[in-house]
Order: structure tokens, then sequence, then C-alpha cells
């Protein structure tokens, strides 16, 4: 099995267990794999957007609240959305999300 990053690193995507996946080698690397078809590549990224969507339901989160919906560190979440807006120590729901998926909103 390979584990794959939904949201590539390479395009913003961080460590978290929703954004991997296991694929088999064909799964991963094959002609269908995310890798070389855009279409299966949209639609784990439009499934990992809706599970984030679903799990920040609330207008605003903490670091601690962030840390604890999605299993790492505070210092981790720290370290990642030093540049996402907050104010007062929160973080607004779409950009939580928008950082989570690597910059971007999809349709």
């Amino acid at each position: 099995m390979h584990s794959h990053h939904i949201v590539f690193r390479s395009h913003g995507g961080l460590d978290f267990d929703l954004n991997l996946i296991d694929l088999t080698l064909e799964e991963h690397e094959g002609d269908q794999g995310p890798h070389r078809n855009r279409e299966r590549d949209l639609e784990l990224k439009l499934n990992l957007q809706s599970r984030l969507q679903e799990i920040f339901h609330e207008e605003t989160y903490t670091i601690e609240q962030i840390s604890r919906l999605l299993g790492k560190s505070k210092r981790y979440f720290e370290k990642n959305f030093k540049r996402v807006p907050s104010a007062a120590g929160a973080y607004k729901r779409e950009d939580i999300i928008r950082k989570l998926m690597g910059g971007k909103i999809y349709p």
C-alpha cells in the first residue's frame, strides 16, 4: 500500500490523517490514479473538503480545537497556521478549510 496525500504537500497539503489515503500501487501510480487522472484527484479533494466542512461546522476555532479535531499537536498547527488570519486567537471556518485544502476551496 502507498500512503497518498490528497492535497499534495507540494501544493500546501499538511500531514494529518484525513489528508492521507492508502492506495495500492496501481491505484496510486496507474492511469486512473490521482497523479495521472484529474477526475480522480478532484474526487478525492472534494471528498476531503466535504469531510472538513462536516468537522468544522462552527464559525471559529482556536488552534487547540483544530489540533484536537484533527489529531495533531497544537505546535504542528501553530507552525502551519502562522500566515492564516486570526482574530484574538480564533480562526474562521473558511480560512481553516482553505488552509487544509492547500489554499483552495473547490466548487
